[in-house]
């Protein structure tokens, strides 16, 4: 009988101990250069983008298209940065417009993130509005909270429902 008070003692003890490594599992996105948003004056010749991780080089990548969706560049997890957390590639840009970076990158432990965001070069000179282009970053992995949250709700549940069964 004793046992039983326990279990839901144990069972939180191990949900906060399996937490902290599924909350840290993605390599989240921290800067971007360009910047996102931004309207450049100068054409850029390569972007950069550091995350908050280790990146694993088999998947992570990116790539830049115009308007047209035609391809001006690719990068990839720069392996001369110790950290391996920066993705960077070369950009041929030599028109005016709006330009897209999309992106997937693979956290060592193999979580997976991916989202786009763009710049402009010379966007909308000439018209009435001189804005930067209207975009954000989309990240499309799962959100580990969530996830945290839902096994510990289960668990709950499941720890009552076994309570009551032994009552």
């Amino acid at each position: 009988m004793h046992l039983v008070r326990f279990i839901p003692v144990a069972a939180l003890i191990s949900l906060a101990l399996v937490a902290p490594p599924l909350a840290s599992a993605h390599a989240e996105l921290l800067s971007t250069s360009p910047a996102d948003g931004v309207n450049l004056d100068e054409a850029p010749t390569e972007v950069v983008m550091v995350f908050d991780g280790e990146l694993d080089p088999d998947g992570s990548e990116f790539t830049v298209t115009d308007a047209s969706g035609a391809e001006v560049g690719a990068g990839e997890v720069d392996l001369d940065v110790a950290e391996r957390n920066e993705m960077r590639g070369d950009v041929e840009i030599t028109a005016p417009g709006t330009y897209t970076v999309t992106w997937t990158a693979v956290a060592a432990d193999g979580d997976e993130e991916s989202g786009e965001f763009a710049f402009g070069y010379r966007a909308n000179r000439g018209g009435a509005s001189d804005e930067a282009p209207n975009t954000s970053v989309s990240p499309s992995g799962g959100d580990s909270r969530l996830i945290v949250t839902g096994v510990a709700l289960l668990a709950v549940a499941g720890l009552r429902a076994l309570r009551t069964r032994w009552q």
